[in-house]
């Protein structure tokens, strides 16, 4: 029976099917695990700064131009704006920066892509957004974020932080954050006897 054609065109079709099926999960299982790996190293790549107690940036209205190479750098010490971000819990910080008085609230939202420093005042959103690590130590830590600061009325921002940031990324001051004192004791207020 194993040798009649009707039989080995039936086990032909069905081990077909069994590998077409077989291939496509094991595709499809690739696909999830990439994408599964590109969700948590996105998510973690700004792990340091949301545990952070205190984050710094500086925003430029403009690039200087390298004369040499003709790139362009924002140079540090140079800044047009200052901004502290000290963290209170997961999801709020207090902002202070160099262009108003006085310390506001700010929430911190994580998008798919990008973390998204909120402060909103009389339907103005005031918003840090970090979208890359531009520098790590040797232990392969991130310790210099690209980011930039957008100032502007759209509330979609609380939705959907990410669309509205490449949406008015052209018009935002370009910059850089960096974070302090992770997994750093807190020195003891008196000295040991």
């Amino acid at each position: 029976m194993m040798d009649s054609p009707v039989s080995r065109v039936q086990t032909g079709s069905a081990m077909k099917t069994a590998v077409i099926t077989s291939i496509m999960r094991n595709v499809l299982g690739l696909v999830l695990c990439a994408a599964a790996s590109a969700i948590a190293q996105q998510t973690t790549q700004f792990d340091n700064l949301v545990r952070s107690p205190f984050v710094h940036c500086a925003f430029y209205r403009q690039y200087e131009i390298d004369p040499r190479t003709g790139d362009r750098l924002l140079i540090e010490g140079l800044s047009n704006s200052l901004m502290h971000y000290q963290r209170k819990d997961d999801e709020h910080m207090r902002a202070i920066d160099t262009r108003r008085a006085g310390a506001r609230d700010a929430r911190i939202v994580r998008g798919k892509k990008y973390l998204h420093f909120i402060e909103y005042s009389a339907g103005l959103y005031v918003v840090t957004t970090i979208y890359a690590c531009l520098e790590r130590d040797a232990q392969g830590v991130c310790i210099n974020y690209g980011a930039v600061n957008a100032r502007h009325f759209d509330s979609r921002v609380l939705s959907d932080p990410d669309a509205v940031y490449e949406k008015l990324q052209a018009d935002a001051e370009p910059g850089f954050c960096d974070h302090s004192f992770i997994n750093v004791q807190e020195a003891a207020r008196r000295p040991p006897k």
